[in-house]
């Protein structure tokens, strides 16, 4: 395959360095040979022998591919929290590959899923990596980790009880679970701390539902295994909890407190806010998506969560993007809203745009690989009309996302 050429751009490499003009990049294969001046391009060998193909980005902004590092691939919009027991498997395969499709043509190149039942995200890794359907990069995690008793799947009387190869109870038996999701192929290992904003269970987003030991095991295993945890918990006992157990990064975490922040800063415990679902809790017509449940309980915690935003800039956190959809109200591929949420929250306009490529590439361990633009990267590139760090909003609708690259191969280009 010919090395492609994309020049005539402004360069927004997200390594924290200021656009350059007049730029361009060179690709040879999947990965990036070069970024700089356009000017000094032909110079290289890629180029120089007249092989390589063209590719004129008009003075349009080129970024790395956007990731959104919480998602669930296979989920539909039916706010019922026990949905992942009545839909068959097929269809949260069918779904997963419809929703890849909206992602990647958003210009999310790469996604971490947290959540599928019958690990219909590791099928739908595989079908994407062997060429059968388009997607982004996908780190898996199969079935979601929870203890008996968790009000994850929302309440069901006594008597019924429902076996999950996720759920568990007891220190061996996290370190089992654990086990068996990476024997099944995940990438990442996806445990529930906490009570749901979205369940109507009785257990409550503030309630803690593991132990730290239970916790401390899943974690211990997991790493053992080389793979990484991410902790569904809200509150600030929780959440400490899980920093003290060696889990590497927080979804939602709404609720913590400035000890609790301190605490994440200390240890190098990531934030995936997931702002857009507390958001949704607000907008126009919440009350015909959601029950009154949800509502009572997550409305809160979209306020809450824009009150304690700047202290968890100025503590430092690492934050990355996660938009917890698709779900009620937030159809796949409008990720981007992530992003302007976070600017409005105090977020300067160049961390949101690294909190969707350069962190959320460092938070799933593949900084290595993504998330800038610099030579020997994969090369997951978009061009976008317009100037995310003048308004970040550019990057939400698929007609300003006009290329999109993963992996070196052109996706879409509507240039």
């Amino acid at each position: 395959m010919p090395a492609i050429l994309l020049t005539n751009a402004t360069l927004l490499d997200a390594t924290g360095k200021p656009p350059l003009k007049d730029a361009a990049v060179i690709v040879d294969g999947e990965k990036i040979a070069w970024a700089g001046p356009k000017a000094q391009a032909q110079a290289r060998p890629e180029v120089a022998t007249g092989q390589a193909t063209v590719i004129d980005l008009k003075g349009k902004t080129l970024m790395p591919g956007m990731m959104d590092v919480h998602v669930h691939i296979c989920q539909g919009t039916d706010p019922n929290p026990g949905g992942e027991l009545t839909d068959i498997l097929p269809l949260h395969a069918i779904r997963g590959v419809v929703n890849a499709r909206a992602f990647l043509d958003a210009g999310f190149t790469t996604v971490r899923n947290v959540g599928s039942p019958g690990y219909a995200d590791v099928a739908l890794k595989q079908a994407i990596a062997r060429g059968l359907v388009p997607g982004p990069r996908i780190l898996a995690s199969g079935w979601m980790l929870f203890t008996e008793g968790s009000g994850e799947r929302g309440y069901m009387r006594p008597e019924v009880h429902v076996e999950e190869p996720g759920m568990f109870v007891g220190v061996e038996g996290a370190r089992r679970a654990v086990r068996m999701d990476v024997y099944n192929g995940a990438d990442i290992i996806k445990l529930v701390a906490s009570g749901r904003v979205g369940s109507n269970a009785f257990t409550m987003p503030w309630d803690t539902e593991l132990t730290r030991d239970e916790m401390a095991a899943v974690a211990d295993e997991a790493h053992r295994l080389g793979k990484k945890v991410a902790a569904h918990a809200y509150a600030p006992h929780t959440v400490a909890d899980c920093v003290l157990a060696g889990i590497d990064s927080i979804e939602h975490g709404v609720m913590i407190d400035e000890p609790t922040i301190a605490l994440m800063a200390e240890r190098g415990t990531a934030l995936v806010p997931t702002m857009s679902p507390f958001h949704n809790y607000l907008q126009p017509g919440a009350e015909q998506r959601f029950p009154a449940y949800r509502l009572e309980r997550g409305r809160p915690m979209a306020q809450l969560q824009r009150k304690n935003f700047p202290l968890y800039l100025s503590y430092g956190l690492k934050i990355a993007t996660g938009s917890d959809g698709p779900r009620p109200g937030s159809l796949p591929g409008t990720t981007a809203l992530e992003l302007q949420l976070m600017v409005e929250a105090g977020m300067p306009p160049m961390q949101a745009v690294q909190a969707a490529t350069k962190t959320a590439a460092e938070v799933i361990g593949m900084a290595d690989r993504l998330g800038t633009i610099e030579a020997g990267k994969l090369a997951d590139l978009i061009v976008v009309d317009g100037d995310p760090l003048a308004d970040v909003r550019v990057l939400q609708g698929k007609e300003r996302i006009k290329l999109v690259m993963k992996g070196g191969q052109v996706f879409r280009n509507s240039l």
